[in-house]
């Protein structure tokens, strides 16, 4: 069988507005939850167990992978340490190529072909991609909610993003400047500075 279509966004898109959400919680002060080691791999992760992460291997070839929650499936590994199972069941044999350098739980593996993503026919649809923001509506939300809790706790409770600000970080993405970053966080106290260089970090090789 060959692999599925998955309905996501193509990886260009991906990447701005993982870029944008990572200049937002880096400047607010936490970086660990969506940050580049460069552009060619990038970090997601909720605090509450959820983990994403892309690989890009080339111009045309990228894997999206890791655990939610609600996964389907789980990654399998052979005695030698190669990766297998459902999640891997009819794919290209690139896909497992950043697999075999995690110990992590792997309980989603989506490629990138050039043209659109697919997953293993062989795994139930649904279950969640670590809640990565792979639309504006999504990118809005994750930056809503690092946004409240700082807000709250700088006395600003009554401070909201606003959406038209967060939709312009998303398509800016790791071409974002300081005044759009500032934008999306108005009066908050961040580190504005930090989080364009953390957007930088998934610009093009």
């Amino acid at each position: 069988m060959e692999p599925v279509a998955v309905d996501l966004p193509p990886l260009a898109e991906l990447r701005d507005r993982w870029a944008a959400a990572a200049a937002v919680v880096t400047a607010l002060g936490f970086p660990a939850a969506a940050h580049a080691r460069g552009p060619r791999s990038w970090r997601w992760d909720d605090g509450g167990g959820n983990r994403a992460e892309v690989a890009v291997l080339d111009a045309d070839r990228a894997v999206l992978f890791g655990w939610d929650r609600t996964a389907h499936g789980r990654l399998l590994r052979r005695p030698d340490g190669e990766p297998s199972g459902e999640l891997l069941a009819d794919a290209p044999g690139w896909w497992s190529d950043p697999l075999r350098g995690t110990t992590d739980e792997v309980g989603f593996v989506l490629g990138w072909d050039g043209a659109g993503w697919s997953r293993s026919a062989g795994i139930v649809p649904g279950g969640g991609l670590a809640g990565i923001p792979v639309d504006a509506e999504q990118l809005y939300g994750v930056v809503d909610s690092f946004v409240e809790g700082v807000a709250d706790d700088q006395g600003l409770g009554d401070w909201r993003t606003p959406w038209p600000a967060v939709a312009a970080l998303g398509r800016a993405g790791a071409g974002l400047t300081v005044e759009q970053l500032a934008d999306v966080l108005g009066p908050l106290r961040a580190d504005l500075p930090a989080g364009v260089v953390a957007a930088r970090r998934f610009g093009a090789d």
